[in-house]
């Protein structure tokens, strides 16, 4: 395989406020908050952009300087028309995948980020579950601009790109590199790296024990389980045809008083379409329930999201990182042979993405 005609793969956050996420997907930008610096576009290697970030940021260390400016020189003179973006969602915990179609250009002005290059935004909605965790990992690393190369990842991440609903994973002959702690920048020592998102690292190590340890049939016994912690008295129908039915939910000892709940559980990575929701309303329907919950790991396609969205009181969607947010609320109370499976310990961590 000829790995140096590939378009190769970037991590780009943007800014530490997510709200220039949408920002950037509606202006189809990719972008960088460095406001303190102006035009880059005379800096055209390392040392010029080293020379020309110093005077702007006299409060910074030699080493901090020298990680800006690795990163800025990739954003504006190393990345090339063609290669991939990975965008970071964090308000939703999704990815955004799109292709580079412009050279760097500054963007004047207040309210906007200045640093930009232009981006077609091909997938806006990538579900975390359908990237392996050896990728997740690289893509939690806190640089602004990180090239994601390790474990064929331009390959993999090519191939979400152009539509497929999960990772392929590296191809056969592709020398497979374990992350390791300190190891967030992948085969480019110009980058330097702030350090790793502890949270959303956790919160993927989480969603893959999930993934593997409550595949198919048993994910609907640990919804269940959540489901009991909020209150609810739920009834696993027995394993097999059943009707569009995975949990019955409802409130009282009986549990049949309202709200009542028709609970759908689809464990897999890849996306849920329209006709799944169709069946839920149809059995929620039939058996005059108050409510459907559709709980799909792997989200939906964005015809199903709309119709969610148009019917919102009557089917909720629990995607991959409301059953995480869910799971982590109860996890106190949730039975010992849920924790043994997915043991949790509580600890205190700096939260990086506030910091300087």
């Amino acid at each position: 395989m000829d790995t140096a005609t590939e378009p190769r793969a970037w991590l780009v956050r943007g800014s530490k406020n997510y709200a220039f996420d949408s920002w950037m997907l509606e202006n189809s930008l990719t972008a960088v908050d460095f406001h303190e610096v102006g035009d880059l576009s005379a800096a055209k290697d390392l040392p010029a952009m080293r020379a020309l970030l110093s005077p702007a940021m006299p409060d910074k260390s030699e080493k901090a300087v020298g990680n800006y400016a690795a990163q800025l020189n990739a954003f504006a003179n190393r990345m090339s028309v063609g290669d991939i973006v990975v965008l970071p969602l964090k308000n939703v915990g999704r990815l955004a995948f799109g292709v580079v179609t412009g050279a760097y250009k500054y963007l004047p002005g207040t309210g906007v980020l200045n640093h930009v290059r232009a981006v077609e935004w091909k997938r806006p909605d990538v579900a975390r579950t359908a990237i392996n965790q050896d990728l997740l990992y690289s893509l939690g690393a806190f640089s602004t601009v990180v090239q994601i190369s390790r474990n064929d990842a331009a390959y993999r991440l090519a191939k979400v790109l152009n539509g497929a609903e999960t990772d392929p994973g590296a191809r056969a002959g592709v020398s497979l590199v374990a992350p390791k702690a300190g190891d967030v920048v992948d085969a480019d020592e110009a980058i330097a790296s702030n350090g790793q998102d502890i949270i959303r690292y956790s919160r993927d190590r989480i969603l893959t024990v999930i993934k593997e340890q409550f595949a198919g049939h048993a994910l609907q016994d640990l919804v269940a389980e959540i489901l009991r912690a909020e209150g609810m008295t739920c009834k696993v129908p027995p394993k097999g045809a059943d009707g569009g039915i995975d949990i019955i939910a409802g409130s009282g000892v009986l549990g049949i008083s309202a709200p009542t709940i028709i609970v759908q559980v689809k464990s897999q990575p890849s996306r849920v379409g329209s006709e799944v929701l169709d069946q839920l309303g149809g059995v929620v329907g039939q058996h005059q329930a108050d409510h459907g919950l559709l709980v799909a790991l792997g989200g939906l396609t964005a015809q199903a999201q709309g119709k969610v969205d148009a019917q919102r009181l009557r089917v909720a969607v629990w995607d991959a990182e409301e059953l995480v947010d869910r799971l982590l609320k109860h996890y106190e109370v949730l039975p010992d042979a849920i924790k043994e499976i997915i043991p949790l310990r509580r600890a205190w961590v700096i939260d990086e993405s506030t910091t300087s």
